[in-house]
């Protein structure tokens, strides 16, 4: 059972090896753009009261957004979920923002959620004249890196487990005789004790054993097993050693 778990844990560690170096060294392979244009945001002549355009992104959990954006006058960036852009919108108060940023004239933000969500980036205008934007935002296909991280600690959980956990009786049946010797009658009960195994994985090592010939012997009613060797055969008297001038 050790090494079966230790072997599992090797694929796990290998193919993690692939897929990190892949998304650490390569990641615009990973990216699509999926918004890509030039818009103007108007000032507003009414006290706390701005103009803004946003762009709505769905994404998986981990899965990497990336805004850039440069503008002819300072902006405000922010970040939100769809239930805070929501209140926001709809003048609530209680607006919690993921991010953001004030006065920017050119930015490039990254986001990885760790929940799938539509997220909304959000340019403000709070100066007193129009602003042009350029604006890309690109998505991750998917969160490779956060992948390769999963696979390689579930390798190495395994790899632990094949390093630490006990083998079972049954693939130890020499250590089960040896406690039986020792004691000469013990309960199975106490064996799976001893081995922090089941009763049934010491009743499958005892029939290991009996294979080998060892004469250990099994009371149903008790549930105990005992060692009995057998006795040596009595030795045959060698003939007497033939006298000078005696018979050959």
């Amino acid at each position: 059972m050790k090494r079966a778990v230790f072997l599992a844990s090797l694929p796990f560690l290998v193919l993690a090896l692939i897929i990190l170096p892949v998304s650490i060294a390569l990641p615009p392979p990973m990216i699509t753009t999926i918004f890509n244009d030039e818009r103007n945001i108007s000032h507003s002549n009414e006290a706390n009261r701005y103009y803004y355009i946003h762009y709505s992104v769905q994404l998986s959990a981990y899965q990497r957004a990336e805004f850039q954006f440069s503008s002819s006058q300072p902006l405000d960036f922010y970040l939100l979920d769809r239930g805070n852009f929501d209140s926001y919108i709809n003048n609530q108060t209680n607006v919690v923002t993921i991010t953001y940023s004030l006065g920017e004239l050119q930015a490039i933000n990254s986001f990885t959620p760790t929940r799938a969500d539509t997220y909304v980036f959000m340019l403000l205008n709070p100066g007193s004249q129009d602003a042009t934007v350029d604006v890309s935002v690109r998505r991750s296909f998917t969160g490779l890196e956060y992948i390769g991280l999963g696979i390689a600690a579930a390798g190495a959980i395994l790899m632990t487990l094949g390093l630490v956990l006990k083998p079972r009786a049954v693939e130890i049946p020499s250590k089960v005789l040896e406690m039986i010797k020792m004691h000469g009658r013990i309960r199975i009960s106490e064996l799976a004790l001893r081995f922090s195994t089941s009763e049934t994985d010491i009743e499958l090592a005892l029939l290991k054993i009996r294979r080998t010939n060892e004469p250990i012997f099994f009371d149903g009613s008790t549930r105990e097993v005992s060692y009995l060797p057998r006795p040596s055969p009595p030795k045959t008297p060698s003939p007497p050693a033939p006298r000078e001038g005696g018979e050959s």
